[in-house]
């Protein structure tokens, strides 16, 4: 070492600068080159790595999402398939080939006999939730309507539906999915179900397969699809079950894959046709719904083969650094490190989010190499991002498509958090309340929705409970509105996140429905009480007139048992009958008679009216019946609005050319009757006093019909109650005094029972029309519409 400073020492002075400025560029730019091999390998293999573990997850995702597709196709199809043979049999029957029931066996018999996957089968249920065709005989004619999904199924009837189902004799419910199908005939809910974990049975592998095998890693890499058993799904080259295959170290590498599901592994590999084995990395990852492994791969010495250039770069460049001068190293130094710095910039940008960068690329030596690599390497990546935010907004018009769908529900539906805050709010939501959801989310929900406030114990109970609890028929109170509600609360979970779904149902009509049979069964029961006194009434009213007949035939002349009677009394028949008619008793017994023969015709009209209707039609005189009517709606009297029928006015105007019509007597006095007192009321609530209250009734014949028109002189209706004026329940009448049925219910008469036409025109302060039409019972003989000429023959009569 001595002899060798001596000998440098000796040197001359440039060379001592040469051989010193040589040793330092040369040891710096060895350590310089070494520590940036290091770093750039790092770098890249951070980079491949992720880019493995990102198309991994890609191909993942695109297996998921093709497979769901294809499943739910498949039991699309398979619903729809059974429809149609459901249809075809039912042609079947209605074209007489065999019985309904007969064409209902054999389509069940056709259903239970297919198979979904492995274990799935079909069944139907009807719109009421019952189980109508099962392969376990043990859940026939069952109403399975309390289970969540059976509900969905009765409320949709057509689409695809995911829930757990446990069969009788199995120890747990598995997580099932089903597309269903409505046949509407028979009400058949056609449902196609198969359980989740068999999906791969019904997968079509070729759906997705080219889409895998078209990504490729550098000059050899591939992606590949395989099961728990070892089995190729998808494979550019092999296929069959490799569980048991091994590398040339021994190694069990897809067992290894299998037993781990997910992560990466090394192993050396002999690819077909290639004499030796490489070492190869691959990632990959778990599909549990299919029991699939996803996995890419590539052979290591692929990815550093661009180090592998730079390795030898760096030898040449420090072996030529002892033969040039220090400029030309300097310079090729800085030709290599420059291109360097700027690829690690690129790749430092791309780092933090940049995946536009890209190396222009300058030469074709190894640098441009590595520069063409990047490039390839950024498109690939930025493929692979754009591929994700497609699916992103894939999965945002999903959600915006179930927003859709709930949105759509008319029942009110609010979702909360452990908290009570509201995290869903539907439109039927902001319909009731007037609250966007923008503004309802977020916030308590006794504040936007004050209705539930009295049941938030009940809705934290099921949050707490997880068991789904609903309140029938509570009165609820929102906006100066009262009206009924079903309140149905059911639990939610995702994760540690637990809340619940809140559904409201105003059930006010069905409510009133139920109170309305109620009072008509009440209504059923005065009636026959009516009818019986009415009979009562008649047996001694009949015997009354019997005896005053009898009364004047006693005092009749000319009857030898009368004057017998007389002379044995020592006076004549004609002084007696002089006394009476002096004292006018044969008036007063005149008016008992007329009294008495007008009590019997109340009596037998109350009777007639309250008999029931045998819905036979009859060849009736339409102005007999409505001067019966009028009879017996002249002895109303309402004793809250102090009205009498009788203060009333009739004016009849009947032509004299009628025909008798078909149609059932009692229905059309019913009908009459009720427009009648509803004229009636509605002129003494007016309490109108420039004109007497005044109703006529008009009666002829109109292009082979009979028309009846009511007309009345009363307030009139305005153009909103006009247009709802036949529907059931509306009413414009104080709460207890009108049911909003009657005139409903005399539409359904005249329309449905007697192919008829009700109609009604009014305006307020010109009182209202009620027009029936009835069809004639000769309509080739009905004259056209009343002229001039018959309409002055009238029949005026004034009541």
């Amino acid at each position: 070492m001595l002899q060798l400073s001596r000998r440098f020492a000796d040197l001359r002075i440039r060379y001592k600068l040469l051989i010193s400025y040589s040793a330092v560029f040369v040891l710096s730019l060895s350590i310089g080159s070494i520590i940036m091999f290091h770093f750039v390998k790092a770098a890249i293999q951070a980079n491949i790595e992720s880019e493995l573990k990102n198309t991994t997850q890609t191909i993942l995702n695109m297996v998921k999402t093709s497979a769901g597709v294809s499943i739910k196709n498949h039991l699309r199809a398979v619903a729809e398939k059974n429809r149609e043979i459901a249809h075809h049999f039912h042609q079947r029957a209605l074209d007489g080939a065999m019985s309904m029931e007969e064409a209902k066996r054999r389509s069940a018999e056709v259903m239970l006999s297919q198979t979904i996957g492995k274990t799935g089968y079909i069944y139907c249920i009807d719109s009421g939730g019952v189980i109508l065709i099962h392969p376990e005989n043990a859940l026939i004619d069952v109403d399975l309507s309390d289970y969540s999904f059976i509900a969905d199924q009765k409320a949709r009837k057509v689409g695809y539906l995911e829930y757990n189902w446990q069969n009788p004799g199995e120890s747990h419910p598995r997580p099932k999915a089903l597309y269903m199908t409505y046949f509407e005939p028979w009400d058949w809910i056609i449902s196609v179900s198969s359980y989740r974990n068999e999906f791969r049975e019904l997968v079509n592998v070729d759906d997705f397969r080219d889409s895998i095998l078209s990504i490729v890693f550098g000059q050899t890499g591939y992606s590949y699809v395989l099961d728990l058993e070892g089995n190729l799904i998808v494979h550019p080259s092999l296929e069959g079950n490799y569980y048991e295959a091994i590398d040339i170290q021994g190694r069990q590498f897809i067992q290894e894959i299998c037993r781990r599901k997910s992560g990466k592994i090394i192993y050396s590999w002999a690819a077909p046709g290639e004499p030796t084995a490489r070492e190869k990395l691959v990632i990959f990852n778990y599909i549990p719904e299919y029991e699939w492994i996803v996995a890419s791969s590539s052979f290591l010495e692929e990815f550093y083969a661009p180090l592998k250039t730079i390795s030898h770069l760096i030898l040449m460049t420090v072996l030529i650094t002892f033969v040039l001068v220090l400029p030309i190293t300097l310079r090729i130094s800085s030709s290599i490190t420059n291109p360097l710095q700027k690829l690690m910039g690129r790749f430092e940008a791309g780092a933090k989010g940049d995946i536009s960068v890209r190396m222009q690329r300058q030469s074709r030596d190894e640098v441009g190499m590595l520069a063409s690599y990047f490039n390839t390497f950024m498109e690939r990546l930025e493929a692979n991002i754009q591929e994700s935010r497609r699916a992103e907004q894939a999965m945002a018009r999903m959600r915006h498509y179930l927003k859709n769908f709930v949105d759509a529900m008319p029942s009110v539906l609010v979702g909360v958090d452990r908290e009570g805050r509201v995290t869903q709010w539907n439109r039927s939501a902001e319909r009731m309340t007037g609250i966007g959801d923008d503004q309802a989310l977020g916030r308590p929900v006794t504040e936007v929705l004050p209705l539930l406030e009295p049941h938030m114990e009940m809705i934290y109970a099921v949050i707490q409970t997880g068991q789904a609890r609903q309140v029938e028929k509570t009165v609820c109170s929102y906006g100066g509105d009262t009206f009924h509600a079903d309140i149905m609360v059911y639990p939610i979970e995702a994760g540690e996140v637990k809340g619940s779904v809140i559904r409201v149902d105003d059930v006010s009509q069905r409510v009133r429905m139920e109170n309305m049979m109620v009072q008509t069964e009440k209504m059923m029961s005065v009636g026959g009480l009516a009818a019986g006194m009415a009979h009562e009434i008649n047996n001694p009213l009949g015997g009354m007139l019997q005896n005053l007949q009898n009364v004047v035939r006693r005092m009749s002349p000319g009857l030898p048992a009368n004057d017998a009677d007389a002379a044995a009394c020592g006076t004549t028949l004609a002084t007696i009958g002089c006394y009476l008619e002096k004292r006018e008793v044969f008036r007063f017994l005149d008016n008992i008679r007329r009294s008495g023969e007008r009590a019997s015709r109340i009596v037998e009209n109350m009777l007639s009216f309250s008999r029931r209707s045998e819905s036979r039609q009859a060849l009736v005189q339409l102005s007999d019946l409505l001067d019966k009517t009028i009879e017996l709606a002249a002895h109303d009297y309402d004793l809250k609005k102090k009205f009498d029928f009788r203060h009333i006015r009739i004016d009849r105007h009947y032509a004299p050319d009628m025909p008798p019509v078909p149609c059932v007597a009692t229905e059309i006095e019913q009908v009459v009757l009720n427009l009648l007192r509803n004229a009636a009321q509605a002129m003494i609530e007016e309490g109108r006093s420039s004109d007497p209250p005044c109703i006529a009734l008009h009666l002829g014949r109109e292009d082979g019909f009979a028309v009846i028109r009511i007309v009345d002189n009363g307030p009139g209706i305005d153009e909103q109650q006009l247009k709802r004026i036949f529907e059931p329940f509306f009413t414009t009448k104080e709460v207890g005094v009108g049911t909003g049925l009657g005139l409903s219910v005399s539409y359904f008469i005249i329309t449905n029972n007697h192919n008829g036409f009700m109609s009604a025109e009014s305006a307020p302060g010109q009182g209202a029309t009620f027009i029936i039409r009835l069809p004639l019972a000769d309509p080739m003989a009905a004259s056209p519409t009343l002229s001039n000429g018959s309409a002055a023959q009238e029949r005026h009569r004034v009541h």
